[in-house]
C-alpha cells in the first residue's frame, strides 16, 4: 500500500491526518536509513517471546503456541507490501518462534522430579560430574539407572548429591555407582521474585538434590553406559592428567587459579582468593567464558598466522588467514572440551565460532550482525538461557563494546587522509602506547558501566574499584597468563609444561595480589538493594536502543535507562519475609533494616533476605538485634506497629492467636486460630512456600502477601503447582 492510499482511507480531519502522516513518514523514513540495523532486533524479538512464555502464570498448551506461530507467518505474508510491512511481520514472526521455542525446550526436557523428601534411599547410576569443593567435600551429579522402590515413571532423569570428603575419592566420570542418601525436590526460591534453581533444575533435567549419607560404591551395571557419558568420561580423563600436571608443576593457589582457568574447575581456589576477586571486580577472570575463549583462540590465530606468514611460498599463493582461522576454530573447540564445557563457556564458543567463520567467509568479523546471530543461536538451543547472569552480562559487554567500535570506526573513517603522518619513530610509538592503554581503559569502562546493572540486579552488589582492578588484571591475563597456558597445554605432550606454568602461576600471583589490594581499599564492594524485573528490562530496551540504532533517535534509549533507574529505587521492600519451612523470619525494624529471628544467622534463606536487602551486615548481628522478645514457646515481635507471634510450640497458639495481628508458625495451627488478620503455618508454607508481606498495602485485611507459588504460577518447575496438581 502507498502512503498517498493510505491517506485516501484515513478517517480523521484534514489537520489531524496531515499531522499523522507527516510523523509516519518520518518514522518509515528514519526506518528505511536504519534499514540495515533491523536484522539486530531479530534476537531481541525473539527473546521476548521467550520472555512472554516465562512470564505467564499458567502452563500454555502447545496449540497455542503452534497458533501464535501460525499467526505471525500469516501477518508476514499480509504485510509483506505495506511500509515496513515484512519488517514487521518477520519481528511478529520472530516473537511468536520465540515462545513456541520456549515450549519446546520446556516438553523436551521434561523429566520427573521428586515430590518430597526421600530419606535413606539407595541411589544407583552413573557418575556424570564430580565438582570438587573448597572444603574438601565433593558434588555428584548422577545419572540415574534406579532410585530406591520408586517406578521408572517417577525416578528422576538425574539428581545431585554432595558427599563426605572421603566418602566420593577415587571416582572418576562414567563409573556405575550405588550409595544411600537423603534427597529432596529442587529447592524452590527464598524469596518472591528470587533466583529460582527449581527453574534451572528443570531444565537440566535434575529432579532431586541431597546430601549422601553412606560412602559411594563402585559397582557394575548390566545396563550399557550411555554415549554421551562414555564421551565425558574419555574427556574427563583427559582433563584429570592435565590438573595433575599443573598440581605438580605449579602446587598451591596459583595451581588451583591455573588449573581453573585451563579445565575449569575451580574448587582448588580458596574461599578468601574468590571473595577477593568477587570485592575487586575481578570474578569474572575465574569463571570461564568470552574474555578467556576469545584469548585462547586470538592468541591461535595470531600464532598460526604469523607463522605461515614466514613461508612466502605458502603466504603468496594460499589464503593463510583463512588457515589460521581455521586452526583457532579447532583450537576453540579443544578448549571448550577441557574446561568442562560449561554453559557460559558454550556460550562463548558459540560467540567466538560465528567471528571465526566469518573470517573463513571473507566477511567482517567484528559487527553487530555477528553479535545477534550468537545470540539467536544460544537463544534457540536454550531459551532459559535468557535468564542466567552470564548470558546477560556476556552480550550486555560486547554489544556495548561493537556499539563503541562502530562508532569509533566511522569516525577514523571520515577522518581519513585528514591527519598528518607520524615523522618521529619516537612519537609514533608514544601514541601507540597512548592509544593502547586508552584502548584498555575504554574497554574496561564500557564492560563495566554496561554489566553494571545486571550485576546489581542478581547479586546485589557493586564493586566501585572494579576499573582499577580491571585496569591493572587485565593486561596480565591477556598478555602473560592466558598466552603461557596454550603453550602449557601445547608443552605437555613433551612434558616440558613447568616452564610457561611457571610464568603462569607468577602472572595468576600478581593477579591475586592487585585483587586483595583493591578488595581491601576503604568502600571497595556495596550492597544494593533488590530491583525488579521491570526496572532491569528497561534499563536493558534502552541499553539496546542506544547500541542498535546509528542515528540521533538512538539517544531516546538514555529515557528508558533513567526510567528503569529511577523505578529501581522506588521499588517497595517488605515489611515481613518468612521462610519456605517457617524456621525463619524477618522483620523490618523502625530503622529500616531488616531484624532476623534468633537462631536464624545460618539459614540460607535468612542470608538471601540480607542480600537481597542491600544489607552487608553478618546474619549473626542481624539475628542479635533485641526485636524479638522470645521464650521457649516462641517469640514476640512487631512490624510497622502490628504485633507479630513466631510461634514453635501449640502450648502458646491459645495465647498468641488472641493476642497478635499476624501469627506465624513452623507448625500446624487449629483451625480456631482465627482472630489475627494473617495466619501463616506449616500447611499453608507447604503449599505456598516462602512469603514476603508488605504492611502499607490494603490486600488481604490491610495486609498484602506475595508468594513463591504465585511468583511461579502453575509451571511444571513449580514444586507447589504438583501439589496442588496432585490434590485436584
Amino acid at each position: 500500500m502507498t502512503t498517498r492510499g493510505l491517506e485516501q482511507e484515513t478517517a480523521f480531519s484534514p489537520g489531524h491526518r496531515s499531522f499523522g502522516l507527516a510523523g509516519f513518514r518520518r518514522l518509515v523514513g528514519t526506518l528505511e536509513a536504519e534499514a540495515a540495523r533491523l536484522f539486530l532486533w531479530l534476537p531481541v524479538v525473539f527473546g521476548a517471546g521467550i520472555l512472554t512464555y516465562f512470564s505467564l502464570s499458567q502452563e500454555p498448551g502447545i496449540w497455542l503456541a503452534s497458533l501464535l506461530t501460525l499467526l505471525g507467518a500469516s501477518l508476514l505474508i499480509a504485510l509483506r507490501r505495506a511500509p515496513l510491512g515484512a519488517a514487521i511481520g518477520i519481528a511478529l514472526l520472530g516473537f511468536a518462534l520465540g515462545f513456541a521455542t520456549a515450549k519446546l525446550r520446556t516438553e523436551l526436557v521434561r523429566a520427573p522430579v521428586l515430590e518430597r523428601e526421600l530419606a535413606f534411599v539407595a541411589v544407583t547410576g552413573w557418575i556424570e560430574g564430580i565438582e570438587q569443593r573448597p572444603n574438601g567435600r565433593s558434588r555428584l551429579t548422577v545419572r540415574l539407572v534406579s532410585l530406591d522402590r520408586l517406578p521408572q515413571d517417577e525416578t528422576p532423569y538425574r539428581i545431585t548429591a554432595t558427599t563426605g570428603r572421603e566418602a566420593a575419592s577415587g571416582f572418576a566420570t562414567g563409573e556405575a555407582v550405588r550409595f544411600r542418601a537423603t534427597l529432596m525436590p529442587p529447592p524452590a526460591p527464598a524469596r518472591p521474585g528470587g533466583f529460582d534453581f527449581s527453574r534451572k533444575a528443570w531444565f537440566e533435567r535434575i529432579g532431586g538434590t541431597g546430601y549422601a549419607v553412606s560412602r559411594v560404591e563402585k559397582i557394575a551395571l548390566q545396563t550399557p553406559l550411555p554415549l554421551t557419558i562414555r564421551l565425558w568420561a574419555a574427556i574427563d580423563r583427559v582433563r584429570n592428567a592435565i590438573n595433575a600436571r599443573i598440581a605438580a608443576a605449579l602446587p598451591g593457589e596459583e595451581g588451583g587459579l591455573a588449573i581453573a582457568l585451563i579445565t575449569g574447575d575451580r574448587g582448588g581456589v580458596p574461599d578468601e582468593v574468590q571473595q577477593a576477586m568477587r570485592d575487586s571486580g575481578l570474578a569474572h577472570i575465574l569463571a570461564i567464558s568470552g574474555l578467556h575463549m576469545m584469548l585462547m583462540a586470538g592468541t591461535v590465530f595470531w600464532a598460526a598466522r604469523a607463522l605461515l606468514a614466514t613461508i612466502p611460498s605458502l603466504a603468496l599463493r594460499f589464503p593463510i588467514r583463512k588457515w589460521a582461522a581455521g586452526s583457532a576454530l579447532i583450537a576453540a573447540l579443544a578448549y571448550l572440551a577441557i574446561s568442562g564445557a560449561a554453559v557460559p563457556t558454550v556460550r562463548a564458543w558459540i560467540m567466538m565460532s560465528i567471528v571465526l567463520l566469518a573470517v573463513l567467509l571473507d566477511r567482517p568479523a567484528i559487527t553487530m550482525r555477528n553479535v545477534a546471530l550468537a545470540a539467536l543461536a544460544i537463544l534457540a538451543v536454550a531459551p532459559e538461557s535468557i535468564f542466567q547472569p552470564s548470558f546477560q552480562m556476556s552480550f550486555a559487554a560486547v554489544v556495548a563494546l561493537v556499539a563503541i567500535y562502530e562508532t569509533l570506526s566511522a569516525r577514523r573513517a571520515a577522518k581519513a587522509g585528514t591527519d598528518l603522518p607520524d615523522v618521529s619513530p619516537l612519537w609514533r610509538h608514544f601514541r601507540f602506547a597512548t592509544l593502547l592503554i586508552a584502548g584498555a581503559a575504554l574497554t574496561t569502562i564500557v564492560a563495566g558501566l554496561a554489566t553494571s546493572p545486571f550485576a546489581a540486579f542478581h547479586f546485589h552488589r557493586i564493586a566501585y574499584y572494579g576499573l582499577a582492578a580491571n585496569l591493572l588484571a587485565t593486561p596480565l591475563i591477556s598478555l602473560l597468563v592466558m598466552p603461557m597456558a596454550l603453550l602449557a597445554l601445547i608443552a605437555m605432550p613433551f612434558g616440558l609444561e613447568a616452564l610457561p606454568l611457571a610464568a603462569m602461576g607468577f602472572g595468576l600471583e600478581l593477579m591475586v595480589s592487585i585483587g586483595k589490594t583493591v578488595s581491601a581499599w576503604p568502600g571497595a564492594v556495596d550492597r544494593v538493594p533488590a530491583i525488579s524485573g521491570v526496572s532491569l528490562a528497561l534499563i536493558a530496551i534502552g541499553a539496546l536502543w542506544l547500541c542498535l540504532w546509528t542515528r540521533t533517535w538512538r539517544l531516546l534509549g538514555l529515557a528508558a535507562i533513567a526510567g528503569g533507574l529511577l523505578l529501581g529505587t522506588m521499588a517497595a521492600r517488605p515489611d515481613l519475609l518468612i521462610e519456605r519451612d517457617g524456621e525463619a523470619i524477618a522483620v523490618r525494624s523502625a530503622n529500616g533494616e531488616l531484624a532476623l529471628s534468633p537462631g536464624s544467622e545460618r539459614n540460607y534463606s535468612a542470608q538471601k533476605w540480607l542480600e537481597a536487602d542491600g544489607d552487608d551486615r553478618n546474619p549473626a548481628f542481624a539475628a542479635a538485634n533485641g526485636a524479638f522478645a522470645c521464650d521457649s514457646l516462641g517469640c514476640m515481635t512487631e512490624a510497622a506497629g502490628l504485633r507479630v507471634a513466631y510461634l514453635n510450640h501449640l502450648a502458646a497458639a491459645e495465647e498468641d492467636c488472641a493476642r497478635a495481628t499476624i501469627v506465624i508458625a513452623a507448625l500446624y495451627l487449629p483451625p480456631a486460630c482465627r482472630t489475627p488478620r494473617l495466619v501463616i503455618d506449616k500447611g499453608r508454607l507447604r503449599r505456598e512456600g516462602a512469603m514476603a508481606v508488605y504492611l502499607s498495602d490494603d490486600r488481604e485485611g490491610g495486609l498484602r502477601v506475595e508468594t513463591v507459588a504465585d511468583a511461579q504460577g502453575d509451571r511444571p518447575w513449580s514444586h507447589y503447582a504438583r501439589i496442588k496438581d496432585k490434590k485436584r
